[in-house]
């Protein structure tokens, strides 16, 4: 039995953990194959390139830091240079480290926006000329651009709001192409990205308020964007899909 995004080709950025791991292989269980970009982690890309291949698809990697314009151009065309593109998930991204405003770095603004929205700008532009008529681009934002942001992460938070409008402006110009572009707004979910900036105690926090009493799964975001690639979403574009068990809901 042929799989929905069998013969497909797919581009995940930060997909050596997270939500960008289980997107990678999502997309490779529903027959796409998947090339991966990683930042830091060569050995667990190649590792994730053998997971995929072991499904039965194709896969690739290359490494770049998408706080750098030039790194994203690279990698984008290197992950291109020998098939045409269906869909581009853009999942890059990191809050770095948190700061109150008056004690932020000028540096930590620029590389926190560069990594989180400009890096956005870039990928789509770098992958343009090899995307396919009626392709799709999925990019993760987060509940931050609605509420702010957790303390310190007022760069995060901003970038992120930015990710919408570009989401949404994206999906304007590219439709004539027939090429959608949506968004995935994550909450609190249980991935790497909280091991290293919440304190287990905050998160248990944060769970209890939660309406599902509970933080969210990388797989469960994966299932989403899935959704937003597959032919069940085809008049579906400019939107956003909250995935936050209700918490950014006011009770």
């Amino acid at each position: 039995m042929q799989r929905p995004l069998e013969g497909q080709w797919a581009i995940v950025t930060g997909a050596t953990s997270g939500i960008g791991r289980a997107t990678a292989l999502r997309l490779a269980k529903l027959g796409a194959n998947v090339a991966i970009h990683y930042h830091s982690q060569p050995d667990a890309a190649q590792g994730l390139v053998a997971e995929i291949e072991s499904l039965g698809c194709e896969s690739q990697c290359a490494g770049g830091d998408f706080r750098h314009r030039d790194d994203v151009f690279r990698t984008i065309q290197q992950l291109t240079e020998m098939h045409p593109l269906d869909i581009l998930v853009n999942n890059a991204g990191t809050l770095i480290h948190r700061y109150p405003m008056a004690e932020m770095p000028m540096e930590h603004w620029d590389d926190t926006l560069a990594l989180n929205l400009s890096s956005i700008f870039w990928a789509v532009r770098a992958a343009l000329p090899f995307l396919r008529d009626e392709g799709r681009i999925v990019n993760v934002t987060s509940i931050a651009a609605q509420t702010g942001g957790g303390p310190g992460a007022l760069a995060y938070a901003a970038a992120k709001g930015g990710v919408i409008s570009l989401t949404r402006g994206l999906a304007k110009e590219l439709a004539g192409r027939g090429i959608r572009v949506n968004a995935i707004a994550p909450g609190t979910i249980a991935t790497p990205f909280h091991d290293q900036h919440t304190a287990p105690q905050t998160l248990q926090e944060v769970a209890g308020r939660i309406p599902l009493k509970r933080l969210g799964t990388a797989d469960e975001c994966a299932h989403v964007i899935a959704f937003l690639v597959s032919h069940e979403s085809s008049y579906v574009t400019g939107e956003v899909l909250t995935v936050h068990g209700g918490q950014g809901l006011v009770w």
